[in-house]
C-alpha cells in the first residue's frame, strides 16, 4: 500500500509541474528528427503555434556535402508563447514578446543508418548563454512500409534552459508508409534536467502526417503534452513545406 501511495504522489508531482514540448526539440537545423540524406539541397519553410495567440515562422536550408556529411541552418522568428501566456502578469521575466533564433549545425554518418549531429542555437535579440546540442539518431527498417527512428540528445549551456547545465532528451518515432506518397508517424518525446527534474520533466506524443507531392513534401504535426493540466495552452500545431532542389 505504501508503494501505491508513493506512485500516486510521484504522478501528482509530475502532472503539476510539467508542460508540453521542451524548446530543446526546436534546437536543430532540420525541421525534425531525421538521418542524413546525402548529396541533396533541402529548402524548408513552416509555421507553428501553441494555440495561445503566439506564432513562429521557420525557414531552413540543409545540404549534403558528401555521402557522409551534411550542414545546415534554420531561422525561427515570432511571438514568444511564454509572453503570451503571462502577459497579464507583472512578472518582468516575460517583457520580451518576440524572439529570433538561428541554429547552425552539421551531421556526420557514423554508420549507414546512424548519425551524429551538432547544433549551435544563437538568440539574436535577447541575452543567451552559449550552448549547443548533440544528437545521436538511429534509423531501423523492419519492413517495406514500417521503420523506426530513435534519437538521443544532450543539450548544454543555454540550450539546456534556465537553471540547467545539461538536459537529456529521448525520442522514438515509428513511421508507417502508406502507398508511395503518404507517411504517418506517432512519436514519443521525453526530456528532463538533472538539476531540476521535478519542475522540468516533459513528455509529449507527436503525431505527424506527411504527403509527398510532385514538387514538395507537406507535413502537419501536433505535439500533445500528456502530463499537463493546461495542455491546450501549450500543445504545438505545426505545418511544414520541404522541397529537394
Amino acid at each position: 500500500m505504501q508503494k501505491f501511495y508513493a506512485i500516486l504522489i510521484i504522478l501528482q508531482i509530475l502532472v503539476q509541474t510539467t508542460y508540453a514540448l521542451d524548446p530543446l526539440y526546436e534546437y536543430r537545423y532540420t525541421l525534425g528528427p531525421e538521418i542524413l540524406v546525402p548529396d541533396a539541397l533541402h529548402v524548408g519553410a513552416g509555421f507553428y503555434t501553441h494555440y495561445n495567440q503566439d506564432g513562429k515562422a521557420i525557414l531552413n536550408f540543409q545540404i549534403g556535402l558528401t555521402d557522409e556529411f551534411e550542414a545546415g541552418l534554420k531561422w525561427l522568428a515570432g511571438t514568444n508563447d511564454s509572453w503570451i501566456i503571462a502577459k497579464d502578469k507583472p512578472d518582468q521575466k516575460y517583457r520580451k514578446h518576440s524572439g529570433h533564433i538561428i541554429d547552425v549545425g552539421a551531421k556526420v554518418a557514423l554508420k549507414p543508418h546512424l548519425t551524429l549531429q551538432a547544433d549551435v542555437p544563437i538568440a539574436l535579440n535577447e541575452d543567451w548563454d552559449w550552448g549547443g546540442v548533440l544528437s545521436l539518431t538511429q534509423w531501423t527498417g523492419y519492413a517495406k512500409n514500417l521503420s523506426f527512428l530513435y534519437e538521443f540528445r544532450l543539450g548544454f549551456g543555454g540550450a539546456a534552459g534556465e537553471e540547467s547545465y545539461v538536459k537529456p532528451a529521448v525520442s522514438f518515432f515509428p513511421n508507417f508508409q502508406i502507398g508511395q506518397s503518404f507517411r504517418v508517424s506517432v512519436g514519443t518525446i521525453t526530456s528532463f534536467s538533472f538539476e531540476n527534474i521535478q519542475n522540468d520533466f516533459m513528455l509529449d506524443i507527436l503525431p505527424k502526417v506527411e504527403a509527398g507531392l510532385k514538387w514538395f513534401r507537406l507535413t502537419g504535426e501536433v505535439s500533445i503534452g500528456i502530463l499537463s493540466w493546461e495542455a491546450k495552452r501549450y500543445n504545438r500545431y505545426a505545418v511544414f513545406i520541404v522541397s529537394d532542389v
